[in-house]
């Protein structure tokens, strides 16, 4: 039987200043009505009954969300096939670990019209 550690105070406010700078990034792109249909969905919150409270969970949604933040960030022409699926794969693995993040890379991509 292996021990769970819980997650420290540390990593889940990384966590927490993270989905902080994400919502930044979505405020520029999404209209205000999107924007009141996003907050009923709850994203970038842990999930009730899926998020356990585990070092492990804890570490894996903070790197999943570190890789989505620095691939939201790329210039959108630098975005590659392999960003895609590396958003994708992490995506899906911030929210199996108990992580609400509902968006696609698509979801910022006029975020980078002043970039390209």
């Amino acid at each position: 039987m292996r021990l769970m550690k819980a997650a420290t105070d540390l990593q889940e406010q990384a966590i927490e200043e993270l989905s902080k700078d994400v919502e930044d990034l979505l405020s520029h792109v999404i209209n205000e009505e999107q924007q009141e249909a996003r907050q009923k969905q709850r994203p970038l919150t842990f999930i009730d009954g899926v998020y356990n409270g585990t070092m492990d969970d804890a570490f894996r949604i903070l790197s999943g969300l570190q890789l989505l933040h620095t691939i939201i960030l790329k210039p959108k022409r630098h975005v590659t096939k392999r960003d895609r699926e590396l958003f994708e794969r992490n995506r899906e693995q911030v929210n199996a670990c108990g992580f609400s993040f509902p968006f696609d890379l698509d979801d910022f991509a006029s975020r980078h019209l002043q970039n390209a």
